[in-house]
């Protein structure tokens, strides 16, 4: 017996369009933050591959990451619109097989709307969350420092019969820097509150600063006493009284991002979440200082849109003229590793260079034409 004979190439896992998939993933969420048609193609290009090979949930999941984290406050409209939009790509999931969808002109082009919505609403700088010492969170530390009077807001709030007496300190002092214009101020007391539940939790087994659950109605588990909840329910009364007084009016996208943050529509990370909290911060904080309090238009130019939704067939065409992935559990288990390559295979599966060069250039050549 021969014990030295080439068993042969180890057998790679590969997307619909023979892409491997964290790389594939990698280039869509870099495609995702650059400008021009070039990368309005790459965009429109990966994402038919990776919704084409099973990765429709993974890819709503990169549209809200990209929206949380890079637009925010930039567009508050953008979060109404994704719900409602992706509420009615939902339903047609749930409609077709897989197959018959991708090939659905309706599918296709809700797809592509949401793309180019996305990548023409403006980017916001990222949020950079203030320091917060470990000397803070010693006893005594916040009744020597606390300033603000309790207001009516926090007396709405707070529960005496399940909120710790530190939410009612701390709530004041939020909503005197929500008052006062003090984005960064406001930033550090959410910051400190979320670090000085996470120590109790720590120390008590779970435990947090509430007993209430504010969460969704017959919701799992203690997420609905943690103190995020608190905040959230702090915020909603405050931006009651601001649109009672005419100060803010984004009724329905104020509304939209405390649904996001309750998990309606999808379950969110931990990080997503406290960049949600600082979003409904930064609206309440600075918004009333606008010249114009409420949501900026979310398309400017609609005739641009109609124009490159009507493309988005091309590219789904491209990536359907492959055959259908028949292990889709193991490349979707690929798509999740976020762009990493494994240190152990770095010699044997280098990045594809040469067929991501040969997209650029077809993209190029496409929207010259086009």
């Amino acid at each position: 017996m021969d014990f030295l004979v080439d068993a042969g190439p180890e057998e790679q896992i590969l997307s619909r369009s023979g892409y491997k998939p964290n790389e594939s993933l990698k280039a869509l969420e870099i495609a995702l933050s650059e400008s021009g048609s070039v990368a309005l193609g790459k965009t429109f290009h990966f994402s038919a591959d990776l919704i084409c090979s099973g990765g429709y949930t993974i890819w709503t999941r990169i549209i809200w990451d990209f929206a949380i984290q890079h637009i925010g406050i930039g567009s508050p409209r953008l979060f109404t619109y994704l719900q409602k939009r992706i509420g009615e790509i939902d339903e047609l999931m749930n409609k077709y097989p897989d197959e018959q969808l991708y090939n659905s002109v309706e599918f296709q082009n809700r797809i592509g709307e949401i793309l180019i919505v996305l990548k023409q609403a403006p980017c916001h700088p990222k949020l950079v969350w203030p320091k917060v010492g470990i000397e803070t969170h010693r006893e005594g530390w916040l009744r020597n420092v606390a300033v603000a009077t309790e207001t009516n807001v926090v007396r709405r709030v707070w529960k005496a019969d399940g909120d710790n007496a530190l939410l009612r300190i701390a709530g004041s002092e939020i909503s005197k820097c929500v008052v006062e214009g003090a984005t960064d101020k406001m930033l550090f007391w959410i910051r400190w509150l979320i670090e000085e539940e996470n120590i109790l939790k720590k120390e008590f087994k779970q435990a947090t600063l509430s007993n209430i659950d504010r969460g969704l109605a017959g919701g799992k588990g203690k997420s609905g006493q943690e103190v995020g909840q608190y905040i959230v329910a702090l915020f909603n009364e405050i931006y009651t009284e601001f649109s009672t007084k005419n100060i803010i009016r984004m009724n329905e996208e104020f509304a939209s991002l405390i649904r996001l943050y309750k998990g309606y529509d999808i379950k969110l990370s931990n990080s997503q979440k406290k960049q949600l909290i600082a979003i409904m911060g930064q609206i309440l904080c600075e918004v009333p200082r606008w010249k114009v309090p409420a949501a900026p238009p979310l398309v400017k130019d609609p005739v641009f849109v109609s124009r490159a939704v009507a493309q988005t067939g091309k590219f789904f065409r491209e990536v359907l003229a492959y055959p259908a992935i028949s292990n889709n559990k193991a490349v979707l288990k690929q798509f999740t590793t976020k762009g990493q390559v494994d240190k152990k295979k770095k010699n044997k599966e280098a990045v594809h260079n040469e067929q991501f060069a040969a997209v650029e250039r077809a993209m190029e050549t496409f929207f010259n034409k086009n």
